[in-house]
């Protein structure tokens, strides 16, 4: 009858208090969840189930061999569905997870992957030097080796030749003749210019979302920036700070890093952004407005501070959900929720909305520690 789904993150920071703090919120959300449905008037047979899910997520997470991925490489957060009168089991390890959270209904709670799927995107990153070019392609699952060190002389353009004479004899001078200073310039340009081409055939074959950059000669990105096709220039992200050569869980790392640091200054652009817009009535604060707005198609962004939950239900089929009243019709099958945030966070993704999720005070502080809305149209909210 019920699914039940769970998403935990397991950055650097939820790994290292003994116990671990991931373990910890886990059987946290699973004693309020017990608790919460055992007070309900739920079915006992469908409470054996998702109480068998339960104890199979928390033998799952004691394990540190199954916080790992295949390819040896970290684990920012894992998401499980579970259905044990079905014995259906699914683990998806993927590089973060939007909020830790558990929710049972009548269908798994997936879109949790696919948000942070789509947030995370495709990357690209290009480790170079002056003879060699070494690319990697990062999703919110994996990494893969795309390029293995390719000779920049291979794919850049040959140093420039000219001829002249002197006493009718040909002679043939290159402009490896000028100064060192015109040389080094020279030179520069090529690998740079060689460098943006590769990557524009890779885009052309494989399109990627985001773009990162790293040189032992730091002088040569922002060549190669300049000299990126317009459409490419578009998702440069960052400069990353790799050895070289480098491997794969080293360029893992540093995107997982750098996508932190990145995240902190998106932070404060989506906080000026949440003022303006509340600015000219074009946002709202708390979760009745926020539940209205998305019934209403009328979400561009949610924002959510990460803490913040209420008890509400959802009803079936309809997938009427609210803090308080009634399902639409006396037939609708109601499933309480402790958190319905839950379900808010997955009809602001279905209708094509954003989530972010609050990880600074002065946006946690914005949205009143709750939830907070950019609309997408203007409109009066009454609740």
């Amino acid at each position: 009858m019920f699914y039940t789904s769970v998403y935990i993150s397991l950055q650097p920071d939820d790994r290292a208090d003994r116990p671990p703090r991931y373990l910890i919120r886990l059987k946290t959300l699973v004693k309020r969840y017990r608790e919460f449905l055992k007070a309900r008037d739920v079915d006992p047979k469908h409470l054996q189930s998702v109480f068998r899910d339960f104890e199979k997520m928390e033998e799952f997470f004691e394990n540190p061999k199954n916080l790992e991925s295949d390819q040896g490489m970290p684990v920012g957060g894992i998401a499980i569905f579970s259905k044990s009168d079905e014995d259906y089991w699914e683990v998806v390890k993927m590089i973060y997870v939007l909020r830790n959270e558990l929710v049972v209904d009548v269908h798994p709670y997936k879109l949790g992957v696919f948000a942070v799927e789509s947030d995370f995107g495709k990357n690209l990153v290009v480790n170079f030097s002056k003879k060699a070019i070494d690319a990697y392609t990062v999703d919110a699952y994996s990494i893969q080796h795309i390029a293995q060190q390719i000779d920049v002389e291979q794919v850049s353009e040959k140093p420039g030749v000219f001829k002249t004479s002197v006493a009718d004899m040909p002679v043939f001078r290159t402009i490896r003749m000028k100064n060192v200073e015109a040389l080094k310039s020279e030179e520069s340009s090529r690998i740079s210019k060689a460098v943006a081409d590769y990557i524009f055939r890779i885009y052309k074959e494989q399109p990627f979302d985001n773009l990162f950059l790293s040189s032992p000669n730091e002088k040569l990105v922002p060549l190669v920036v300049e000299k990126l096709h317009p459409y490419v220039r578009r998702t440069y992200r960052a400069e990353l700070q790799l050895s070289w050569p480098t491997n794969k869980r080293e360029v893992y790392l540093s995107v997982m890093r750098k996508t932190k640091e990145l995240d902190v200054e998106d932070e404060k652009n989506l906080l000026r952004r949440f003022e303006n817009a509340l600015g000219v009535e074009m946002a709202a604060k708390g979760l009745e407005p926020a539940i209205l707005l998305t019934t209403m198609g009328n979400v561009d962004t949610l924002i959510l501070d990460a803490d913040f939950s209420k008890e509400g239900f959802v009803c079936h089929p309809s997938g009427y959900f609210s803090t308080k009243g009634e399902c639409p019709a006396d037939t609708e099958m109601v499933v309480p929720s402790p958190d319905i945030t839950n379900k808010l966070v997955e009809e602001v993704l279905r209708i094509g909305g954003r989530v972010e999720v609050a990880n600074t005070d002065d946006l946690r502080d914005a949205i009143d520690r709750s939830v907070g809305v950019i609309m997408r149209w203007k409109m009066e909210v009454r609740v």
